[in-house]
């Protein structure tokens, strides 16, 4: 007996996995998501579904910028209590300590997905759109009015 499967799709269907890629992003924060990275996600999805333009395809990357998130203030807090330099036993700094280290891959990270996303200030300023303005052409028939537009 043969226990081979055969998939049969309609001309023209796509496949499962993808036709859910456009829906909106889930409204709550995913379960693997630590409370301040839940925390930003409930703030942040709000304003992402007015703007209408992240969809389920980028929630994993929005998952990663709230986790990132998370990481940067844990991140803060270990600097508050280790400082920000790891000293030998004459007190004099030797290396960055590990939570400097990762602050700064932190904010990379969060730099590099929230302008992917579009979550920064330069790339909101880039979805505006200012255009030239309207310039009224006039020429002397325009005094006549002959009936009709010149």
């Amino acid at each position: 007996m043969s226990t081979d499967l055969k998939i049969v799709k309609k001309e023209g269907e796509m496949p499962a996995d993808t036709t859910d890629d456009l829906a909106e992003i889930q409204v709550t924060p995913p379960k693997h998501l630590d409370q301040a990275a839940s925390h930003l996600w409930t703030n942040l999805i709000p304003e992402i579904r007015k703007m209408g333009y992240l969809k389920k395809v980028d929630q994993a990357n929005l998952e990663l910028y709230c986790k990132y998130y998370s990481m940067y203030l844990a991140s803060e807090e270990l600097i508050r209590k280790q400082g920000l330099w790891l000293y030998n036993k004459d007190h004099e700094a030797v290396k960055r300590s590990p939570g400097a280290t990762q602050l700064d891959a932190c904010v990379k990270g969060l730099r590099e997905l929230g302008h992917e996303l579009g979550l920064s200030f330069d790339a909101g300023m880039r979805t505006l759109s200012v255009g030239e303005p309207k310039q009224e052409k006039k020429t002397p028939l325009q005094g006549v009015k002959f009936g009709a537009e010149v």
